[in-house]
């Protein structure tokens, strides 16, 4: 059945991706078969790790520069295949991060800059910011909160292998 479901949310992943929102910009062909290692889901050219490990974003950004990157979800359809790996899991944690950083800015640790977005309502707050995201469990996972980034919550990775 967990089979099943992984060969869903690929399959999902690579005929959504390109639809969703019309913002992606495709440099490449998304692999139908690309390899990730064991414990790991692809989605288009990336593998995704869900770790329920808890750490603060600063730390995780300093431990991933080498092995991958928190999560940039740059579009509806990976947005949905992140939150549905989370919950696959079945964690029971609130937060999860993701790779986006200082929210005012709109930009994500490795760059990219964000033209997708899926804040909850309220988000980000102007009152008590938080310069890091968070997927919150109250959406699924599919929607973002800041955070301060020395809280310590599991996370998303995404690497190419």
């Amino acid at each position: 059945m967990a089979q099943t479901n992984s060969w869903l949310m690929l399959l999902s992943c690579l005929m959504f991706g390109s639809l969703s929102q019309g913002q992606e910009t495709q440099t490449e062909l998304p692999k139908a078969w690309i390899s990730c290692p064991e414990g790991t889901n692809a989605c288009r050219s990336y593998c995704h790790y869900f770790n329920e490990d808890r750490d603060s974003w600063v730390d995780l950004y300093h431990q991933n520069m080498h092995s991958g990157n928190l999560v940039s979800v740059l579009t509806q359809a990976e947005g949905a295949f992140v939150a549905s790996l989370i919950r696959e899991s079945g964690t029971d944690d609130f937060n999860v991060w993701i790779g986006l950083h200082d929210p005012k800015k709109i930009s994500l640790h490795n760059g990219f800059l964000v033209s997708y977005k899926s804040w909850d309502i309220r988000a980000p707050s102007s009152v008590s910011p938080g310069y890091c995201a968070s997927l919150i469990s109250s959406s699924e996972f599919k929607k973002w909160k800041d955070m301060p980034c020395e809280a310590k919550f599991s996370f998303v990775c995404k690497f190419k292998n």
